[in-house]
């Protein structure tokens, strides 16, 4: 079976883009590593897709292209408009953005816009909840305005449907599919960490972080969907998960001290 690898960014760093908040900058990647790491796809001859066209392949009964490698950037911050649209744009490169409802506007986010900017790119705009609250510590009504919000939003922005997901935090339940499934959503990307089965179409995709301790040598790994490479990785995120089940959210998320993804 062959594997297909989703790349999961948050924010891209740099003196335009600062990222202030201590908790946050392990999530970030320096501009120079982001094109270093754009570079070494072009040099192995591997394309950067966005989640719509990895899914819509598998939909349509056809595999994924092994050459392809999917990018997704979590948030909706500031740096995806100045840093990574540019770049990708360059390389003839696409991706998808996973934006927040509040913050579209917001002092160091994407203006409606830029939104609208990256999606007559060729960018693949997705949603990422409302306010970025974790959808399992929330009541049924609170989860379906999050999901509902969202989407009814960043519809508005690009003129088209946005059916694709990514839970805050990677924070879902089968209640939130349900309720996604009702709002026409097609797909979701989810914190879940390792690869995905490249012939068969799923509801749920596995994401791997870039993070700012990504070195070049683990990014090459990671981008050649190599899964026996990553085994302790896996290894440490089958802790990981242990761990916050039996702490529970707010415990967990008090103990991280931030929200991932």
């Amino acid at each position: 079976m062959s594997r297909f690898a989703v790349l999961m960014y948050h924010r891209i760093h740099s003196a335009e883009t600062p990222v202030d908040d201590a908790r946050e900058r392990p999530w970030a990647v320096t501009l120079d590593a982001f094109e270093e790491q754009m570079g070494h796809l072009v040099a192995a001859g591997r394309v950067a897709v966005s989640m719509a066209q990895a899914h819509a392949e598998l939909a349509a009964g056809r595999r994924v292209p092994p050459e392809w490698v999917v990018l997704t950037f979590d948030d909706g911050n500031q740096s995806d408009h100045r840093h990574a649209l540019p770049v990708l744009s360059r390389l003839g490169f696409r991706a998808t953005f996973f934006v927040c409802g509040y913050r579209v506007g917001a002092r160091d986010g994407l203006s409606p816009g830029d939104v609208k900017e990256m999606h007559d790119a060729g960018m693949h705009i997705g949603s990422h909840a409302m306010t970025h609250r974790f959808l399992t510590t929330l009541s049924p009504r609170e989860e379906d305005d999050e999901l509902a919000r969202s989407q009814q939003l960043l519809q508005e922005i690009v003129m088209t449907a946005v059916d694709h997901f990514a839970p805050p935090g990677g924070r879902w339940s089968s209640r939130t599919a349900d309720a996604l499934r009702r709002l026409s959503y097609r797909a979701v990307s989810t914190s879940r960490f390792g690869y995905n089965d490249a012939s068969k179409a799923a509801f749920a995709y596995r994401r791997i972080p870039i993070v700012a301790a990504t070195t070049a040598e683990r990014f090459d790994t990671i981008a050649s969907a190599s899964r026996w490479r990553l085994l302790p990785s896996y290894a440490r995120a089958t802790s990981v998960g242990m761990v916050r089940r039996a702490l529970g959210e707010s415990a967990y998320a008090r103990m991280r001290g931030y929200g991932d993804a």
